[in-house]
């Protein structure tokens, strides 16, 4: 039983419902509606980060496997290494990440599991850390991998404090993102639209 309670249904706007509806059914996002003004802007940040971002989705996995490692995350672990090999993660690196054994990580993962577990850990990754991570990704994609690191770690402690649990049948267990970028909901500006179709 979590800690804090999930709203229900009944408790929640029309708007609350249709992010739920759009969404996998992830008890997290459940647990986001209970705070209703902040229910759309983290989704809306986590699919930004999912779906959108220029990041490499392998090194982005790979980043958000250490912060669950770091931050002791079964919820995040579990999510997402599905969500790793929708997107064609080997199983040996997910596995390599879920359990911080970073020597049988390629260099560039090996690089970003590192700055991943340091900004879960310590907080900020050092100087010299960040400078090899911007010379490997540039400033877009190294500026998508913090925003990717501090979402999920600010979402490790949502979950650990409030006590959301691993579902039966984990929501995210076959995953087509593709499906998923088909059913986001329309917070989106049309900016923000035609951007993604310049792409």
């Amino acid at each position: 039983m979590s800690r804090i309670p999930y709203p229900t249904d009944a408790e929640l706007d029309d708007d609350a419902r249709a992010i739920l509806a759009a969404l996998p059914a992830l008890n997290v996002v459940r647990m986001f509606a209970g705070a209703p003004a902040a229910l759309r802007p983290l989704t809306d940040l986590g699919q930004a980060i999912l779906l959108h971002s220029q990041l490499d989705p392998r090194l982005r996995q790979i980043a958000i496997l250490s912060v669950a490692h770091a931050t002791g995350s079964t919820y995040e672990r579990a999510q997402h290494e599905e969500v790793s090999r929708a997107v064609g993660v080997s199983d040996a690196e997910i596995e390599a990440a879920s359990d911080n054994q970073l020597e049988a990580l390629p260099e560039d993962a090996q690089l970003v599991a590192r700055f991943a577990a340091a900004i879960a850990s310590d907080v900020s990754a050092d100087e010299q850390l960040t400078t090899a991570v911007l010379e490997l990704l540039g400033r877009r994609q190294a500026t998508e991998l913090v925003v990717c690191c501090a979402f999920y770690c600010a979402v490790a402690r949502i979950i650990a404090t409030c006590g959301v649990e691993v579902e039966d049948a984990l929501p995210t267990a076959g995953i087509d993102p593709q499906a998923w970028a088909a059913g986001e909901t329309d917070s989106s500006s049309d900016e923000t639209k035609e951007h993604r179709d310049d792409r």
